[in-house]
């Protein structure tokens, strides 16, 4: 089961996800969805897209909400920045 993603979730570089509807919370973070931006310590560019990497069931007006695995699109190796939960509680098959 891969965990819903919100503001505030690290990524594995040390960044965090910046981005997140507010009107659509889990434990009072907003739930974030695909391409939105997080930020990353670990490059240049600082922060990027977030894209995603794998299977996407549920949507927010038509756009997929962001899971643990999927990737920042920064100026890091493709791949390396990845999206953790912050919350164990909510995630999706």
């Amino acid at each position: 089961m891969r965990k819903i993603i919100v503001k505030s979730s690290p990524t594995s570089t040390g960044g965090k996800v910046l981005e997140g509807i507010e009107t659509i919370t889990i434990d009072g973070f907003g739930t974030t969805l695909i391409g939105m931006q997080a930020s990353c310590p670990a490059c240049l560019k600082r922060v990027g897209n977030i894209v995603a990497k794998g299977p996407h069931q549920q949507f927010i007006k038509g756009i997929p909400i962001a899971l643990e695995g999927d990737v920042v699109a920064c100026g890091c190796p493709e791949g390396a920045n990845v999206l953790m939960p912050l919350t164990s509680r909510v995630g999706v098959k």
